[in-house]
């Protein structure tokens, strides 16, 4: 997404991932839905966050945990380094799979409410997610969300 690729937005998006367990992919899909179709609808968020969980759990949390194992591993053998580089390969595409998967069960949801702005959509997208997470805001969430709403308006402004 192109999002994660402007300034400081991966650095809060993992920031958010480390400090609250915030899946990344669902945050990045508040932002893709509420620009792109609106409010989440309640049953999609349901849809979208169960299955991340189960993706989560059973394929990017391994992939991850050995890839963080091994890179705090001393060995510096080349053929280690090459696994582990192929983990970091992997990981990425099951996230990449996440993501898609993502598009495509939202692709059989219309936007339910009435459009106000891209903004206001997202931010609802957010506390939505929230809210299904138990996660309550505070200063710094606030921060680190702010950091990708800057890069947001940035990215508008680049695309006129």
């Amino acid at each position: 997404m192109e999002l994660y690729d402007r300034e400081g937005v991966a650095t809060a998006c993992l920031a958010l991932q480390k400090e609250y367990q915030l899946d990344v992919n669902l945050l990045l899909f508040c932002y893709w839905h509420g620009s792109n179709f609106g409010v989440i609808d309640t049953e999609l968020l349901r849809q979208v966050r169960d299955f991340s969980a189960e993706w989560r759990r059973h394929v990017v949390k391994p992939l991850r945990d050995a890839r963080s194992w091994m890179k705090l591993s001393a060995d510096n053998d080349e053929q280690f380094q090459l696994l582990r580089a192929g983990i970091k390969t992997k990981e990425l595409a099951a996230e990449k799979y996440q993501q898609e998967r993502l598009a495509s069960i939202a692709s059989k949801f219309g936007s339910t409410e009435q459009r106000q702005s891209k903004r206001k959509d997202i931010e609802k997208n957010i506390d939505k997610l929230l809210e299904a997470l138990g996660i309550t805001r505070n200063k710094r969430l606030e921060d680190r969300v702010e950091a990708i709403n800057s890069a947001l308006d940035e990215l508008a402004i680049a695309n006129r």
